[in-house]
């Protein structure tokens, strides 16, 4: 499997925390990819208990969840403390919301004590995802589900082409191909991988619409090793040059190779079957 450069998962939280308020109005792309996700679940013949959003946002596959599987616990949990505050609370009598602040990498829940994990555009921010899908071979339990959505290589090529006539250094952060993603599953022993992958592109009328939603999600360079300091006035300007040289018929694409992918908990894991804490 490639290697992935390492994030800085402290400007992760810090954009995502940023962005929380006004997320939604710029994740159209987020928002329709989550409702085909949770299309898909029409295909299994489920009744959990208890279901783990992983990088819930803002709550889109909370709500779904609930929706679809009532009788369930739906618990969501992001890096970004802000984005949770958007979350439905537990009932409607309670001011307390089914959200919890962790590192998806360091689940706290005990092991085999979620019956499905879901994730839609959360998988792409873990620089480690063998050791991100072993925690959710952990708190799986045996044959139950985990369906999620992440960002294949081809995603947001425009930004890398319009880059790469400016600078050399890293801006984007690679996306890993499916089939490196389904070994990453196997090698943390999740069974029967399924993984397939469509193609969503998303036209705007300037470059600054462009930019205002990927902002908006909280998009950005946050790999460890990029550079530090603000981008030159004129580097900036090259970019934003290269960006609109792209436009067809007067509008500017950005691509999304959008990943799909199952597996089944087995029982089993990498990690080891502790308990990291429970979340009552």
């Amino acid at each position: 499997m490639s290697a992935l450069p390492p994030l800085d998962l402290r400007r992760v939280r810090e954009r995502f925390n940023r962005a929380a308020t006004n997320y939604d109005r710029h994740a159209a792309v987020q928002h329709e990819i989550g409702r085909r996700l949770d299309e898909r679940f029409d295909w299994l013949k489920l009744d959990p208990a208890r279901i783990l959003d992983l990088g819930a946002g803002t709550g889109q596959m909370v709500r779904a969840m609930r929706d679809r599987y009532p009788q369930a616990e739906v618990i969501g949990l992001d890096l970004a403390e802000n984005m949770l505050q958007q979350l439905p609370r537990r009932h409607w009598w309670s001011r307390r919301r089914m959200g919890v602040v962790a590192d998806m990498h360091a689940l706290p829940f005990t092991g085999g004590s979620m019956d499905v994990v879901v994730s839609n555009f959360a998988v792409q921010w873990s620089d480690r995802p063998l050791d991100l899908f072993a925690e959710v071979a952990r708190v799986l339990v045996s044959t139950a589900p985990f369906v999620f959505t992440t960002l294949g290589p081809d995603s947001l090529i425009e930004l890398r082409r319009a880059w790469a006539e400016v600078d050399p250094s890293p801006h984007v952060h690679p996306f890993l191909d499916m089939h490196d993603l389904g070994d990453a599953l196997v090698g943390a022993m999740l069974a029967d991988p399924v993984m397939d992958r469509e193609t969503v592109t998303v036209t705007y009328p300037t470059v600054e619409a462009l930019l205002d939603d990927l902002r908006g999600v909280g998009v950005g360079n946050v790999q460890a090793d990029r550079t530090k300091g603000m981008t030159g006035a004129r580097a900036w300007r090259r970019f934003r040059d290269a960006l609109a040289a792209q436009a067809i018929d007067g509008r500017i694409p950005l691509t999304y190779e959008i990943v799909h992918g199952l597996a089944w908990g087995t029982g089993v894991s990498p990690m080891p079957q502790e308990v990291y804490g429970s979340v009552d």
